[in-house]
């Protein structure tokens, strides 16, 4: 079978977590003795990418143009492609559905994160921010609707964006759907535990409107005079890393190191606890990745596939969302009882073999095979 990923950049793995998903799924359907093939609407990372997969649309403007409508019906036909994957779909409408039914290649469309993300992106109940929620939502009912129109299928990353998803359609309406959660796209056989390290842990984009590390700062400031032998790192880059810096320096920068872009594995393998204080995720790849390393997973019950991966008291904790002075408690609990930490942080190690590439990608292709039929 040969399977195109259709996305918006080029399929670089260190760039992003949609790209690490898409490579780790590619490995894995190749291992299988199944061609892949990526399309890229825009050659952003294309020194990035796996240049033997890796093609793009000859109009990087205009991803609808018909310059593109040509070139990728003669890509479907060239490389003779079964089924498509349309990585985009929560942003972007598929414009090839017309070519797609004719030459007889099903396409899914994959929505990467929480169906209803400006929910929690646009908090609060004055006027303005009512107003812009309902125009989002009648901009992602647009996209959802067309989507699902063209496409065989639609695959969320849990069963419990269902409710949500549907609600964009008009009642009594049943659009093909399903849900299959990401891999880990790093996988960890054992844990040293004796070389944990008294720090506190976050991975992700310097961006203070969906990651919003800056309620991490809050709550290590409420903290750290407590906790002198601890650490705060953080991992990653962003349009707002400056600005995180900058409040880190006016809140008390003691123990607070910035990474920068880095690949997270080592930084893993080292930390005791994983912070993650998003206002959404799709899945929160992350946390997965960090429990199966070690860490101690810590996240705001912001979004509803939180639950999948972490049942409060058992494998992690969840806290009431943007609750900082919540947040800063429970952080404190865990540094100061390392027995309750490790029994959690072994529990979550064990939990995260449920999200293995082996068994996700199997997933995958059951779904592709009978699509494809």
């Amino acid at each position: 079978m040969n399977i195109l990923f259709l996305h918006s950049l080029a399929i670089a793995p260190d760039k992003g977590g949609i790209e690490r998903v898409t490579a780790t799924l590619a490995d894995e359907f190749a291992a299988r003795g199944n061609g892949v093939f990526y399309l890229a609407a825009k050659p952003t990372w294309a020194e990035f990418s796996d240049r033997s997969r890796q093609f793009f649309l000859p109009d990087a403007k205009h991803f609808a143009s018909q310059e593109n409508a040509e070139f990728f019906e003669k890509f479907l036909a060239e490389r003779a492609i079964d089924v498509a994957v349309f990585q985009w779909a929560d942003g972007k409408r598929f414009p090839f559905g017309e070519i797609c039914k004719k030459r007889g290649v099903p396409v899914v469309a994959a929505i990467h994160t929480d169906p209803c993300f400006y929910e929690q992106r646009l908090r609060g109940n004055g006027l303005a921010t009512r107003f812009k929620r309902w125009r989002r939502f009648r901009r992602q009912a647009k996209i959802y609707r067309e989507n699902a129109a063209c496409c065989a299928t639609t695959v969320l990353l849990s069963e419990r964006f269902l409710p949500g998803f549907l609600n964009h359609f008009p009642s009594g309406t049943k659009p093909e759907v399903c849900a299959i959660s990401n891999p880990l796209t790093y996988e960890n056989s054992a844990v040293d535990w004796a070389a944990k390290k008294n720090e506190l842990l976050f991975v992700g984009r310097m961006e203070t409107a969906v990651k919003q590390p800056q309620l991490l700062l809050q709550a290590w400031a409420k903290i750290r005079v407590r906790f002198p032998n601890w650490t705060l790192r953080m991992v990653g880059g962003g349009y707002d890393f400056d600005a995180v810096k900058a409040l880190a320096e006016t809140l008390g920068t003691e123990r607070v190191v910035f990474e920068g872009f880095q690949n997270p594995k080592t930084f893993y393998r080292d930390a005791a606890i994983f912070c993650m204080t998003s206002a959404y995720e799709g899945f929160g790849m992350v946390l997965a990745e960090a429990a199966s390393f070690g860490c101690v997973p810590v996240a705001f019950e912001s979004f509803a596939a939180v639950h999948d991966l972490i049942t409060d008291g058992e494998n992690g904790r969840l806290v009431p969302a943007f609750d900082v002075g919540q947040y800063a408690a429970t952080l404190a609990e865990l540094m100061e009882n390392s027995e309750r930490r490790e029994s959690l942080a072994a529990a979550a190690f064990r939990d995260s073999a449920r999200f293995s590439k082996k068994e996700i990608a199997g997933r995958w292709l059951n779904l592709l095979n009978n699509l494809k039929g």
